[in-house]
């Protein structure tokens, strides 16, 4: 029997595009978007199946905003859009537990706004352009 692994959400490193976003990161998301396919049923003797899906990807990323030039929302805003690669190593500092993800996502821009005195936030769910590829560096 092993023993219980637990790990806190500490570090981390995504580029989205030319644009390194971990240091505003405050949370991320990235979906597989594996669906349920409906029960088909027929009068057959092993009447059912399963109907097949295709599968919905998505990278949500929430980011306290800095609207520098070159900056991550002023990229999203300059981009519409547009498709680009991005890269998530999840867990770099642990040796054993290094996982990455690559692909591509599609940009938008994300909403801005909110109540006066609230902090700033920049929050999208970006579409991923095919599944993600999953390794370990």
């Amino acid at each position: 029997m092993g023993s219980l692994t637990a790990r806190r959400l500490k570090l981390l490193n995504l580029t989205i595009g030319t644009v390194s976003v971990e240091c505003q990161l405050s949370s991320w998301n990235l979906d597989p978007g594996v669906q349920d396919g409906d029960r088909l049923y027929s009068y057959c003797p092993d009447g059912v199946a399963i109907a097949e899906t295709d599968a919905e990807p998505t990278l949500q990323v929430k980011t306290y905003s800095k609207w520098v030039a070159g900056g991550f929302e002023d990229f999203l805003w300059n981009n519409r859009g547009v498709v680009v690669d991005f890269q998530l190593d999840h867990h770099p500092d642990i040796a054993l537990e290094h996982v990455r993800w690559t692909g591509q996502v599609l940009i938008q821009p994300a909403p801005v706004g909110g109540d006066r005195g609230d902090q700033e936030m920049t929050e999208i769910t970006f579409m991923c352009v095919g599944d993600p590829e999953f390794s370990r560096p």
